[in-house]
């Protein structure tokens, strides 16, 4: 059987990452062979991982150490890609990630430097070997442009109520990794309307893979 797709999404907080995975999900229930997709996200997306995500995002008590941080974000990955990801490729589905590594390479690498965005990348490859997605679209907005449209109303997560400096070290962090696998990536601007986004997101997924 023939190896499936594996797509993923990125960008800094508020930038639409979630929403427009959201509109791509439901395009896809619309298609006939709506049942050869899964969606996935990071950290989360197994029992274990959304524990994860709860204690990295959520649980003020005791927030992790930066280092604890960085290897509940790879244990939370390891498990998705272990149980869910690798078999729903080696089954021939698309598999559409809200995140993967290049958010660790952004959030744990450039901005808390823990450790260098190699080490990170050396680290990702121990862990789940030479799996990158195929195609990340990777929505692109400044952190000043970006927090000035959260929605004020919604509580932030830990990771959000880090500081304006540190969220422009996480857009270094996406813009090395763009510069690093340019082949991989699609840059969208994220400044543009969501239906303009969604559109462009649509465009490009019919381009790669046989929707119709």
């Amino acid at each position: 059987m023939k190896q499936g797709l594996f797509i993923s999404f990125e960008g800094g907080e508020a930038s639409g990452k979630t929403t427009q995975i959201q509109m791509l999900k439901d395009y896809v229930e619309s298609l006939k062979n709506k049942d050869d997709f899964v969606f996935v996200k990071e950290p989360g997306g197994t029992i274990l991982g959304e524990k994860i995500r709860n204690l990295l995002m959520h649980d003020e008590s005791d927030p992790p150490v930066a280092k604890a941080e960085l290897f509940l974000y790879c244990a939370s990955r390891v498990h998705l890609v272990e149980k869910v990801i690798l078999p729903a490729l080696k089954s021939g589905k698309t598999v559409i990630a809200d995140r993967f590594f290049d958010s660790t390479v952004a959030y744990q690498g450039m901005a808390r430097n823990i450790f260098s965005s190699d080490e990170i990348l050396k680290l990702t490859k121990m862990l789940i070997g030479d799996l990158k997605p195929d195609l990340t679209f990777y929505l692109k907005v400044s952190p000043e442009i970006a927090f000035k449209r959260k929605n004020p109303n919604i509580a932030l997560d830990r990771i959000e109520k880090e500081g304006l400096k540190f969220h422009k070290k996480v857009s270094k962090g996406f813009d090395f990794m763009t510069k690093l696998d340019k082949d991989r990536f699609f840059i969208i601007d994220a400044t543009k309307t969501i239906d303009e986004i969604h559109e462009i997101v649509i465009k490009k997924f019919k381009e790669i893979h046989n929707t119709q």
